[in-house]
């Protein structure tokens, strides 16, 4: 099943700059084969936001790959008066109130970055060599920080896919906010399939998760 960074523009909630964290990972730069399946323009996945049990449906197909640099059109419906499409932009949003935006991103056989945020700087999701402690640590323009931080990276097939008709190794990388509303994103990855799931963790107990497998 092909996957891809789908809904990165749906967690507009991202900062960038340049540095390196403590274990000499980059936090903005990624190495790799970029001539990836996933990668191809055309490539088009359909997808679904869940929010408690209700699904919702969604897609993003690839419009562009500039040297590995993928660009994609992202359309979901999305429920009303929720906590976290809240807090989502409306230059992001249709008149409908749904998401219909573009989202930049690197996908790799080393790992994913995105581009989301408000500077438009690379920020690495997962470099799938981390171990766990590793973080990706950047700096926005305003001179405050954001973390992602690796918290488990398991060695046997044990999260389930596809309906549970698959269990595969995966990486989680949970990214501290600084966002009223929002206590914390977590990134859900693997190696063959890149981003697995994002759950957003609202400050009030809530959360909203994005499977992409």
């Amino acid at each position: 099943m092909k996957k891809i960074i789908s809904f990165l523009p749906f967690l507009a909630l991202l900062v960038s700059c340049d540095l390196l964290n403590d274990t000499k990972i980059s936090s903005t730069d990624l190495g790799g084969d970029t001539n990836l399946t996933m990668n191809a323009v055309g490539t088009k996945v359909s997808t679904n936001v869940q929010v408690g049990s209700t699904s919702y449906p969604a897609s993003a197909t690839v419009t562009s790959n500039v040297n590995g640099v993928v660009t994609m059109d992202v359309k979901a419906t999305l429920p009303k008066n929720n906590s976290l499409v809240n807090l989502i932009p409306a230059n992001l949003k249709d008149a409908s109130g749904n998401l219909s935006t573009t989202a930049k991103y690197k996908n790799t056989s080393e790992g994913i970055l995105d581009y989301t945020n408000k500077d438009g700087k690379p920020f690495v999701i997962v470099n799938y060599s981390s171990n766990v402690g590793d973080k990706y640590v950047l700096t926005k323009s305003d001179g405050t920080t954001i973390t992602r931080t690796v918290t488990a990276k398991k060695e046997v097939d044990d999260y389930p896919v596809m309906g549970g008709s698959m269990l595969i190794k995966t990486m989680t990388v949970e990214q501290d906010s600084r966002i009223p509303g929002v206590s914390k994103i977590v990134y859900i990855t693997n190696h063959h399939y890149a981003l697995v799931a994002v759950v957003v963790y609202m400050s009030d107990g809530t959360s909203t998760k994005i499977s992409l497998l």
